[in-house]
């Protein structure tokens, strides 16, 4: 008997830590990431292809990886071998493919070679690729049609049909000059996330790379070049506009460094923009966040924010935000703000955060209102619930409050009339007309 119930506890113990070893499994399983969907790529330069002046045709794409995805290339990025033994890699890349279909989307490149390798090709075929590696926003060249040898060469075949080929003569010499004919033809682009690598693995001879693995997104919707053109271009910043946190939260340290915070970040749209506008025309852009905390009352003191340099400081979602040389406590008071800095900044400063003070710690109601919304913090009128109009005194629909006194004044009346029928001496009631109570003599009106 004891040694059946000491076999039920060890299976309890095992089952009980399967969960948590399980998890810790997938997290440094490569193959468990999960792709978001990329955006349209509506973000592109395009450089008219002059004859007069000897310019072919160049259009440059401006690539906005997701922040999740950007995470993971940065994190290859910054130490390769590192990412190899945590992920148990040989070998690794990740990029962002695209592919083109010309006058409608029913001529897309894409081929079954795509799926299983990230070089296949090239832009001259109309497949193109840009490596992740440590930024958000990225531009590079999509095509430059200075390498078009003309109809019926082996280079740019999907683009031939809408190709103007112009003569330039110019210092003794003649040129072909080729332009992508805007007016007449739309070239269709998508993009998606790629990823391919070979696990380590573990032969009688040693280490060696296993069977090589991939991995991709969805594709995007479609963004147009050319005739049906959505090119997306954003207006020049003229200021940053705030961001927005919440989720405030301590993270109490487990050794000698002191504790830290973590928030959740949402960056405006207008402010994504401004980024894509600094790539497109080649301009300075974002220094990164300024964090600033207050703890238990005292001044706002800088903090530092991990990955908050350049274009990271947009990245959404979960950050962490630290000052060695601050101490914090678990029931410490904690205030947090951050903005943006850069060419056209400071922002104004975030909503502020609070925690252990009863201050606010959602997103503020405000950014969902309509710009005619009331401000005032008044609380409004409560509206009843069952005729949709009428004030709610004391929870209940006036028309119900007009019901129950009616009734009240009802039973009143009927318990007045019926007390006039009565013997005032032993309340013995009595017929209309009678003189004298019929039990105890009393005279009555």
């Amino acid at each position: 008997m004891k040694r059946t119930i000491s076999v039920l506890l060890l299976l309890l113990l095992l089952l009980s830590l399967f969960p948590a070893t399980a998890f810790a499994a997938e997290e440094n399983d490569i193959s468990q990431f999960e792709f978001p969907t990329p955006k349209a790529p509506n973000y592109f330069v395009y450089t008219d292809g002059d004859a007069t002046e000897g310019h072919h045709d160049h259009l440059r794409m401006i690539m906005v990886a997701d922040p999740e995805v950007a995470l993971l290339a940065a994190e290859y990025n910054a130490d390769s071998e590192a990412f190899y033994e945590k992920y148990g890699l040989w070998s690794f890349e990740i990029v962002m493919q695209y592919d083109v279909s010309l006058n409608g989307e029913d001529n897309w490149q894409h081929n079954a070679q795509w799926d299983i390798e990230y070089y296949t090709g090239g832009y001259a075929d109309g497949y193109s690729y840009i490596a992740l590696r440590s930024e958000l926003m990225e531009d590079f060249e999509f095509f430059w049609l200075t390498y078009h040898e003309g109809q019926g060469s082996n280079t740019f075949k999907p683009y031939q049909p809408a190709i103007i080929t112009e003569k330039y003569i110019g210092d003794g010499y003649e040129n072909d000059i080729y332009s992508f004919d805007v007016e007449n033809h739309s070239l269709y682009i998508r993009c998606r996330y790629y990823m391919e690598w070979e696990p380590l693995v573990e032969y009688e001879e040693g280490w060696c790379p296993g069977e090589k693995q991939s991995k991709f997104s969805g594709w995007s919707e479609s963004a147009v070049f050319g005739k049906n053109s959505t090119q997306i271009v954003p207006d020049e910043p003229v200021v940053y506009e705030a961001p927005i946190i919440s989720d405030l939260k301590i993270v109490l340290s487990e050794g000698d460094e002191n504790s830290h915070i973590e928030y959740t970040q949402t960056t405006p749209e207008s402010v994504w923009m401004n980024g894509v506008y600094y790539l497109m025309n080649d301009e300075y852009g974002f220094d990164g966040l300024e964090t600033q905390v207050s703890i238990d009352g005292g001044e706002w003191i800088e903090f530092s924010t991990a990955d908050a340099g350049d274009d990271w400081c947009l990245w959404n979602g979960n950050r962490g935000a630290y000052n060695f040389d601050v101490p914090i406590e678990e029931d410490s008071n904690v205030k947090l703000r951050i903005r943006f800095t850069g060419t056209h900044g400071p922002s104004e400063w975030s909503n502020v955060l609070e925690i252990n003070g009863g201050g606010t710690q959602e997103i503020p109601d405000n950014t969902n209102k309509p710009a005619d919304a009331p401000t005032t913090d008044e609380p409004s009128e409560e509206k009843c619930s069952l005729c949709g109009f009428c004030p709610v005194p004391l929870g209940l629909c006036i028309f119900i409050w007009i019901a129950i006194v009616l009734a009240v004044v009802l039973v009143l009346v009927i318990l007045l009339i019926a007390g006039k029928n009565k013997c005032p001496n032993c309340k013995t009631k009595y017929r209309k007309g009678e003189k004298f109570c019929a039990k105890c003599g009393h005279k009555l009106k």
